[in-house]
């Protein structure tokens, strides 16, 4: 054996993890324990840098990671959001000041532009969010921003919104030409009458909230937080009052006279408002068939809420929320053999549809 080489290594061992041990020439039995000693600490002080370097590993993963979904907020709510639109019924216009062109296929639309509604048309937007929205006949719609804050402004007509949870940096706005409304994540019907009611001080704006929470502010009465099962203005129906028959004539004479000429114009502009009346009233039952089978299908309904979205379907094939009550009818049915059959039926009716994907991804599964 090399005993002073072996020799020096113990006094290095000693000297680095045991500085102030000292060995007497000659004690053998005293020097070994004392390298020993010197050989546990230097374990103890290599488990504790191993240690000491998991923890560092685990707080950098900890720190990249929560850095890595501040990036991802940022970027979601900093980012554009993609809007597409689908033209329901008798179609609807997509334009930009005062450039117009028919809306024939699914397209998508960027701020600045509107979109335009005819008495018979309508249009369905789908948003990146995972937002929708279903626009009404006589409807116009434009769309003001798609960043952080989503912004648009419903001129007139109505809308069916769906809004899907916001990310804290995110806000969700709607102009009306007498009100703002925001939400958060929530659903909600939104109107603007041509002429308003004696109610709600003159406001045409209605509001009908199904779901969640809806902040509205108008001038001269501040910022009204409007609850699921609440509308806005309160004791506002939102619909005209229908145009009432004149009064029944007192004498012969009167009732055989030739009537003037403004009263045939009068009775013109009856008639369109009767028609207008009707249509109101087609919307509003249209409206309620989908909010019935909502509420229906969260309350565990299934049945209830297939039969409510199969009526609006069966009576209104052409409404704007037709193809939105065929979507709602196949996510019932997901989970059931129907499930395919319906995805295949809605593919048919709406081969250019927003839910396209989900629906072959349906047809697709054994």
């Amino acid at each position: 054996m090399n005993t002073p080489r072996y020799a020096a290594a113990a006094a290095k061992l000693l000297r680095r993890y045991l500085p102030g041990a000292t060995v007497a020439s000659g004690d053998s039995s005293r020097g070994i324990g004392t390298i020993e000693r010197a050989m546990r600490a230097r374990t103890r002080q290599r488990r504790l840098l191993a240690v000491g370097a998991s923890l560092a590993v685990a707080a950098a993963v900890l720190i990249a990671g929560t850095l890595l979904d501040k990036w991802r907020q940022s970027s979601a709510s900093s980012g554009v959001i993609a809007i597409n639109v689908t033209p329901s019924g008798q179609g609807a216009a997509l334009a930009r000041n005062e450039d117009e062109a028919p809306l024939r296929a699914r397209s998508s639309i960027e701020s600045g532009q509107r979109i335009e509604t005819p008495a018979d048309g309508g249009a369905s937007l789908q948003l990146s969010t995972g937002t929708s929205m279903t626009l009404a006949g006589r409807t116009s719609f434009r769309v003001d921003g798609q960043g952080a804050t989503q912004r648009f402004t419903l001129q007139r007509g109505e809308l069916l919104a769906r809004v899907a949870k916001l990310m804290p940096t995110q806000r969700f706005i709607v102009d009306t030409p007498d009100a703002e409304v925001e939400v958060r994540g929530t659903r909600f019907r939104l109107r603007v009458l041509e002429h308003g009611e004696s109610c709600g001080a003159g406001s045409r704006t209605r509001l009908d909230v199904s779901e969640g929470v809806v902040e509205v502010s108008a001038p001269n009465q501040g910022a009204i937080r409007v609850k699921a099962g609440e509308a806005w203005p309160a004791g506002c129906s939102g619909t005209m009052d229908p145009p009432q028959a004149p009064a029944p004539s007192q004498s012969g004479a009167r009732a055989t006279a030739p009537a003037p000429k403004h009263d045939v114009r009068s009775a013109a502009r009856a008639a369109v408002s009767d028609g207008a009346a009707q249509r109101t009233s087609g919307l509003s039952a249209q409206n309620d068939l989908f909010a019935e089978g909502v509420a229906r299908g969260r309350r565990g309904d299934t049945s209830g809420a297939l039969r409510a979205y199969q009526e609006l379907m069966d009576r209104y094939p052409s409404s704007a929320l037709a193809e939105n009550a065929m979507v709602e009818r196949m996510r019932l049915l997901a989970q059931t053999p129907s499930g395919a059959l319906e995805a295949s039926r809605y593919l048919a009716r709406y081969p250019r549809g927003f839910a396209v994907r989900e629906a072959k991804k349906l047809v697709a599964e054994p």
